[in-house]
């Protein structure tokens, strides 16, 4: 769930995209769906200071712009406020440079040939804890994911990790396997038998052991290790 918002009525959202039909064909498919609060930024650079002026809860970033691209913006937008979440706006699902962006503390990815109603569905997902990418994930982004940058080291959201293997316990590995297919907390806490409250106090353990904000981050970072298939 993104911070305290229950519904997409509740939530305030930044399209970011340097094609204006595009922005506007979103913006109204937004709209239908009951969300009041929409701005709108046709490059990185304005995006950056409406999210700071604005404090979006979603931000809904196309990958190619002129100046600041959609990885760039992300991290310098998830620099300055953390809190929103940030999905990925494409065209392409094979794209190499969404493993990137997933990395940069992008929390998923859209298809931009998805129907409307796919695209309320994948953010009505985000809001209930789920990663709008598990099941469209093809095969060369997984590879970027599972594979590091270097033999020493990789990065996520800018900032540079070893290879080290976090110590999780056994029950942590299976609420991150569990997150990798795309399960929420509820959804967790059935599959393991165990209560939501516990498995949301598994979640952050395993958050704070691997350095990172997001469970986005947590299951690439896990990716990059191997340690999931």
């Amino acid at each position: 769930m993104i911070g305290k918002v229950k519904s997409l009525n509740d939530c305030k959202v930044l399209i970011v995209d340097d094609h204006s039909l595009f922005r506007e064909g979103l913006y109204r498919i937004l709209k239908d769906a009951g969300i009041q609060t929409i701005h709108e930024a046709c490059n990185g650079e304005e995006a950056c200071i409406l999210a700071k002026k604005f404090l979006p809860d979603i931000i809904l970033m196309d990958l190619y712009m002129p100046g600041l691209n959609g990885i760039e913006t992300t991290q310098q937008i998830l620099a300055s406020t953390p809190q929103a979440t940030v999905v990925i706006l494409t065209v392409n699902e094979g794209d190499d440079t969404i493993a990137e962006a997933l990395r940069a503390g992008a929390q998923g990815f859209l298809n931009k040939n998805m129907r409307s109603k796919e695209i309320i569905n994948a953010l009505n997902q985000l809001l209930l804890g789920k990663i709008p990418l598990a099941k469209s994930l093809n095969r060369n982004i997984l590879n970027h994911l599972t594979t590091p940058a270097s033999k020493k080291n990789y990065r996520i959201n800018g900032q540079e990790y070893s290879t080290g293997n976090p110590e999780v316990t056994p029950r942590e590995r299976e609420v991150l396997e569990a997150m990798a297919r795309g399960l929420n907390n509820r959804e967790i806490a059935a599959a393991l038998y165990i209560s939501e409250n516990t498995v949301k106090n598994h979640v952050r353990n395993i958050l704070d052991k691997m350095e990172v904000k997001s469970r986005t981050q947590a299951v690439a970072r896990w990716m990059t290790q191997g340690l999931i298939d």
